[in-house]
């Protein structure tokens, strides 16, 4: 049992492996054209007019023959004789001939043998004739039939995601419906027996369901495919079966979510094993995603997703969402741009790595960011723009390297704000922080990062100080410090991990003590909150939130510097000021 991760499959290997086995579904279905946005198209659609339907005024004014006007001027105006009129919606009347012009409104059919229109503005209405003021050319303010789209001309090719584009422009030339793929139907069953609905209440050892509402969310992004969703089961062996038999039956492709390692307790890999052909691959050279499951039940398609977050979804976007659109017959693919590393990656050597990335946008760079934390972190995925697929040979990327991201949204922020993380920071006006990102980062990459002025703002909470003529340091915020605690005879300690200015206020207080090093401040007081530890040294605010006792022993000054070639710096500036004034 516990060699099953022992042969991994290559992450390209499990791509090609998928690939081939993602045969295109069979069905169309015909849908009115004002419900295809989204649906794969199943044919392809060629004009059986022109557009414009007919040769149209771009303006409101007379039609004439361009001719009769030239040489018109404001000191020598051409005067023509108005012989009648056309309203919208009218079919066109033939033009009288020289000497005279027509008046139409803007998308009115130009008369039979018009060939100009001229706007009202330039010219003047003295009873029965016209005074034109400056000459045009032929076709001014025309469209003409066809000047759009020729009759004959391809509009849709087949197998495209029809968009709010096309079914205008179909929509245009009298298409009234449409032949479409049909839905591709995707079953999701979660399991698990630790998982509460959210909205239930809380239990303690429990934690509730997001994988399934996540995946189902995601893939409820795109019309041409219909999501069933089979609930959460309970880790039994029948239960879990007959969920996902049933999936099978009523589905072209089902979505397990845990129990797909390789523990006493995980069944999916059992289930999937009987079926025929049962598993192809069970494990990717991958991080996150390692115990994925790709197999087959006859023609019927499942993919096993890992439990923890992160490791699901970032299969669900490498793996799944691009090999679902091939059963459909589309060609997947994802919007990404090109980027720099703008700090040191951190890899797995010999596996293929998924990184979710943090991209900021300075001119026409973007520079990327990996967003730290574990498999189980899904937070990280909302503090994403996108992410990478990276072929690690080496256990690092240095830092200006080239990296490709898939963007998850196309909402790139433009402003940097680097260093070590404040609590105040929450108090930023939605008008910077809706643009901005936060890297937290430590002493030396702090140094660095000013030193090349990567970021918009920098946020220091060491002792020593950085002197930087590219910046305006004149802005400090102090954040009361101190320990936190639950019981008054406390003998154990958490305390921040190296990296920040607190770590430093720390040694002296925890002098004696047992001591657990963490990562972060806030996590010091959920340690202390949970029993895992008798107090902790962190911010005010921390134990407050937590309602935690608390001895204030100083304050930590972050001084902020901002970069004063930032294009926001005066609003940067006006920011911290803001909150800086809130915290004294």
């Amino acid at each position: 049992m516990g060699l099953i991760f022992h042969d991994l499959t290559k992450f390209q290997d499990a791509l090609g492996i998928v690939k081939k086995n993602m045969a295109e579904l069979k069905g169309i279905e015909e849908i009115p054209l004002y419900s295809a946005t989204g649906r794969i198209s199943a044919e392809t659609i060629f004009s059986n007019n022109n557009l414009p339907l007919f040769s149209r005024s771009q303006v409101d004014g007379y039609a004439i023959i361009a001719s009769d006007i030239k040489g018109a001027s404001y000191d020598s105006p051409v005067s023509l004789k108005l012989a009648g009129e056309t309203n919208i919606g009218e079919k066109a009347v033939e033009f009288p001939g020289h000497g005279k012009c027509i008046k139409v409104p803007t998308g009115g059919v130009i008369p039979v043998g018009a060939d100009a229109m001229v706007p009202f503005e330039d010219t003047k209405q003295e009873g029965d004739s016209i005074q034109f003021y400056q000459e045009v050319n032929r076709f001014n303010e025309l469209s003409n039939a066809g000047i759009d789209v020729i009759k004959g001309e391809k509009l849709l090719d087949s197998n495209v995601i029809i968009d709010p584009g096309n079914i205008a422009v179909l929509a245009s030339t009298g298409i009234g419906n449409i032949k479409v793929k049909r839905k591709l139907n995707i079953g999701i069953v979660s399991t698990g027996n630790e998982l509460l609905y959210p909205g239930t209440p809380y239990k303690e050892g429990k934690i509730y369901e997001s994988n399934s509402l996540s995946i189902k969310a995601e893939l409820s992004k795109y019309p041409a495919l219909n999501v069933n969703d089979y609930g959460i089961i309970e880790d039994n062996y029948d239960k879990i079966k007959s969920a996902i038999d049933r999936s099978i039956k009523e589905n072209d492709v089902t979505l397990t979510i845990g129990s797909t390692s390789a523990g006493d307790h995980d069944m999916v890999y059992k289930i999937l094993g009987d079926k025929t052909p049962g598993i192809i691959f069970h494990g990717i050279r991958v991080k996150p995603g390692k115990p994925a499951i790709f197999a087959k039940s006859g023609e019927k398609i499942i993919f096993g997703l890992p439990g923890f977050p992160v490791s699901s979804m970032m299969i669900l976007y490498s793996l799944v969402i691009p090999n679902l659109f091939r059963k459909t017959g589309y060609e997947f693919s994802e919007v990404a741009v090109d980027a720099i590393t703008g700090q040191r990656f951190e890899l797995h050597q010999g596996n293929t790595d998924l990184l979710l990335i943090k991209l900021v946008k300075h001119g026409e760079t973007y520079k990327a960011y990996q967003v730290p934390g574990n498999s189980g972190s899904i937070s990280r995925i909302s503090k994403a723009t996108g992410y990478s697929i990276i072929d690690s040979k080496t256990s690092f990327m240095d830092i200006n390297s080239k990296i490709n991201v898939k963007l998850f949204t196309g909402n790139i922020p433009s402003i940097l704000v680097y260093g070590q993380y404040l609590p105040a920071m929450e108090k930023l006006p939605s008008s910077i922080s809706s643009i901005s990102t936060f890297v937290e980062s430590g002493f030396n990459e702090i140094k660095r990062s000013m030193e090349n002025a990567d970021a918009d703002v920098y946020l220091w909470n060491y002792k020593e100080l950085q002197d930087n003529k590219n910046y305006d340091s004149s802005i400090t915020i102090e954040i009361p410090y101190g320990i936190a605690y639950s019981e008054e005879n406390y003998t154990t300690m958490a305390v921040p991990y190296r990296g920040s200015g607190l770590y430093e206020k720390s040694l002296a207080l925890a002098e004696g003590m047992d001591l657990t090093y963490l990562d972060k401040p806030e996590i010091i007081c959920d340690y202390v909150k949970n029993g895992r530890c008798g107090a902790g040294i962190t911010y005010r605010e921390y134990a407050e939130l937590y309602s935690l006792k608390f001895i204030e022993k100083g304050k930590i000054t972050f001084h902020v510097y901002i970069n004063k070639n930032s294009t926001k710096f005066n609003e940067l500036k006006d920011a911290f000021n803001s909150i800086a004034g809130k915290t004294k």
